[in-house]
């Protein structure tokens, strides 16, 4: 709704995908960007070498089909009919999703700059870990959103240079988030928290109330129903496919469903830990996890339809070897800080390295071990015809 919103303020054409390619609103940003002194919004590769773009691109592409908690969801559904026809859907409302976002981040960045090039500041109020500058728009009106988010430490401004304005421009404004300290060497004096671009975007755009709760509603019931399937996910692995295939076969009901709660919990741990000390911003954590699916769980769906020789062994050992690979990679280099010492290949996409690592050793341990039973294999190959196929290539 934002987007329709925004697009429709900014070009007169209410589909940002439309708006987002055949408007002016590039060109536009890409003059303010320059004028400012940043590269061109457009520009490829400037944060990120093509190699690690390709990677990154890859590993979102192999792990949305790989999230355990998507994949789940195919069980709910009455026949395979049914399965692939919400695979249908789930891929437009996908590709909806995946080509809005470039629009989004255009407009968001347009507005923001276009706000605080024309702002003066009105008042400083003193605090202790940070300044509240209170900003007046064009028409002397405040920027009532800069106040707000000044307050949850995720935004913060100082005037350098006394000028009565605030200039964003290239490199940090401040020592790291030390509010108090600015930075002597960058005449920036803009800090922005790259999470609250999507919740602020609606504010920025002056955009009706009801939008802006839309959103925040949205952001959450998003955040609790993604939460929600992949507890459920986790602990119906442990429970069953690792407590009770391998390690207790004759479990009871009851010690199963408590091997799920201890699992569930000790997730929750783990995620309260991650949420308070996130390992990066939203959408970088994103690219890590859906880099973590790619690694893991893409190539058994990948061999588990169009290699029938692929068997347990070959799958334990290629989650093992992708996982592990690409877990460690972005502890060493996005907890650790250390370069990336592949390529130049970042944390977001190595997922697509571990993917391919898990393929080889899936497929290799799978060819020098015991072949599935042949009824496993006749399942697989039945996977791959649709119903009544067979009996139309009969016919003919």
């Amino acid at each position: 709704i934002p987007a329709f919103a925004i697009g429709a303020v900014l070009t007169g054409n209410p589909i940002p995908q439309i708006s987002f390619t055949f408007s002016d609103i590039i060109p536009r940003l890409n003059d303010l960007q320059v004028t400012l002194g940043f590269q061109e919004y457009t520009q490829p590769f400037v944060g990120k070498g093509m190699l690690d773009v390709f990677c990154v691109t890859l590993a979102l592409m192999a792990g949305t089909a790989g999230l355990p908690h998507v994949i789940t969801r195919f069980y709910t559904v009455p026949n395979v009919r049914a399965a692939r026809y919400s695979a249908g859907w789930a891929l437009l409302f996908i590709a909806l999703l995946y080509t809005t976002a470039p629009a989004i981040a255009a407009f968001a960045r347009y507005n923001l700059i276009n706000t605080l090039d024309t702002a003066t500041v009105a008042n400083v109020e003193p605090g202790d870990k940070q300044d509240i500058y209170i900003l007046n728009d064009a028409n002397g009106q405040e920027v009532t959103w800069a106040t707000s988010w000044q307050k949850t430490g995720l935004l913060a401004f100082v005037d350098k240079n006394n000028d009565g304005k605030i200039a964003f421009l290239p490199g940090d404004a401040f020592n790291g988030t030390n509010f108090k300290e600015p930075k002597a060497d960058t005449a920036n004096e803009a800090y922005f928290d790259r999470d609250i671009i999507v919740l602020a975007n609606p504010e920025i755009a002056k955009l009706a109330p009801f939008i802006i709760a839309l959103v925040a509603a949205g952001g959450l019931a998003a955040a609790l129903s993604t939460a929600s399937g992949l507890l459920l996910a986790m602990s119906s692995a442990v429970s069953h496919d690792i407590y009770y295939r391998v390690i207790n076969p004759g479990a009871s009901e009851d010690n199963r469903l408590m091997a799920g709660r201890i699992a569930i919990g000790v997730a929750l741990i783990f995620a309260g830990y991650f949420g308070i000390n996130p390992p990066g911003f939203v959408g970088q954590v994103v690219a890590l996890a859906f880099g973590l699916a790619a690694s893991s769980t893409f190539p058994l769906i990948l061999l588990g339809i169009f290699d029938k020789r692929t068997n347990s062994a070959g799958a334990t050992a290629g989650i093992i070897v992708g996982l592990l690979f690409t877990l460690l990679y972005i502890v060493n280099t996005n907890f650790l800080k250390n370069p990336p010492w592949i390529a130049g290949i970042s944390g977001e996409g190595i997922g697509a390295i571990g993917m391919v690592l898990n393929l080889v050793v899936t497929y290799v341990v799978s060819r020098i071990t015991a072949a599935p039973p042949q009824d496993i294999q006749d399942m697989v190959e039945s996977v791959r015809v649709p119903r009544g196929a067979a009996d139309a290539v009969t016919a003919h």
